[in-house]
């Protein structure tokens, strides 16, 4: 039946149009954006989790910052380090060299420590290799204050930190089911001075755990303080005092010592301080690889969570270029109908010529 009050067949084309339409525009926003589930309203399952993933994924990226500041740390550390370990294999070489050269004669000013300029002990052969060790310890002094990145610095234990032992450094490493992964070292491990102590003392004597590599005393036949000394107030001071074996010479001479002895003893101590300077150049190395496996790890998770993601939202352009092509024809094809059955009504006008 025909009727000029309801086209039957206009309303059939019209909702075919608009379902054409709808799954059109659905298409065309897929292709534009390149998601397939770009809001929730899309797949509330596949938009939630990949929210959640996107969430993890900033935190990776959060961590692979750290873990380069990490990394620039320990790096930072270990060449300063090993800097430090080259100037002590020196000064222990230059010690041998001198130990081989003829007594040098002094003014006899003191037995023990003398901060004093000796003018008769400056003219000797000991005397030069005396003042190039001098040069080296200072050169040690610059290395380990100049061993900071970014506020870091590793090789010294300020009056501010914590005592030692027991302090921590800690470096964040990963990001895992929301737990926040860390690699930690002891500060004891990469300390040269800590600037908080309050005793000098030779190493395994009391109160040597709280020191540093380069912190306490060298003795051979007098006392000596390459770096730094804890004064009456119980305060770090830098040492000022030019002369490393002057003051070993003079009381070796007032006491008729045996020289060879107080020599050795003093290269042995020197042995010890780098023995130790390399074990905690073990320990930074096995964090920096730590860390490096880490990094490479988190940089693993991060791809993985780009592909998570994608398989679950991404649009399949290829299919979806296809589709909009053939729902662009449907389209059209849905219009023309919509037109024929519009022009269905007028038919009727010729029933009544």
């Amino acid at each position: 039946m025909t009727s000029v009050v309801t086209n039957n067949g206009a309303m059939a084309a019209l909702q075919t149009l608009r379902a054409v339409g709808g799954s059109l525009q659905k298409t065309q926003q897929q292709v534009s954006t390149g998601y397939r589930v770009d809001k929730a309203a899309d797949n509330a399952a596949y938009w939630s989790i990949a929210t959640t993933m996107r969430s993890d994924k900033k935190a990776m990226g959060a961590v692979s910052d750290s873990i380069g500041l990490a990394k620039a740390v320990l790096d930072t550390t270990y060449a300063g380090m090993d800097n430090i370990r080259e100037e002590l294999v020196t000064i222990r070489n230059l010690i041998i060299t001198a130990q081989s050269l003829p007594p040098p004669p002094t003014n006899g000013f003191s037995n023990w420590t003398d901060y004093q300029p000796d003018s008769v002990y400056d003219g000797s052969q000991v005397a030069k290799v005396d003042a190039e060790i001098y040069q080296h310890w200072q050169e040690i002094n610059s290395v380990v204050n100049a061993s900071s990145f970014a506020g870091v610095n590793l090789l010294k234990n300020d009056v501010n930190e914590p005592a030692l032992p027991g302090g921590k450094t800690q470096f964040t490493t990963g990001y895992v089911n929301g737990q926040v992964l860390t690699v930690s070292i002891d500060t004891k491990d990469t300390t040269m001075i800590n600037y908080g102590r309050t005793v000098d003392n030779l190493w395994g004597a009391p109160g040597s755990e709280n020191m540093g590599f380069l912190d306490g005393t060298l003795w051979s036949a007098n006392i000596i303080y390459p770096i730094t000394y804890v004064d009456g107030s119980a305060v770090v001071q830098k040492n000022e005092n030019t002369y490393t074996l002057r003051n070993v010479e003079v009381r070796i001479a007032a006491n008729n010592l045996d020289r060879n002895f107080y020599y050795n003893a003093l290269i042995g101590q020197m042995d010890e301080r780098i023995q130790a300077v390399v074990g905690g150049m073990s320990v930074v190395g096995s964090a920096q690889k730590r860390v490096g496996l880490q990094d490479e790890f988190n940089t693993n998770m991060i791809d993985n969570v780009d592909k998570g993601v994608g398989r679950l939202v991404d649009a399949d352009m290829e299919q979806e270029s296809a589709q909009l092509a053939a729902k662009q024809t449907q389209q059209q094809l849905a219009i023309q109908a919509l037109n024929i059955a519009n022009k269905s009504p007028q038919a009727i006008m010729t029933l009544f010529q």
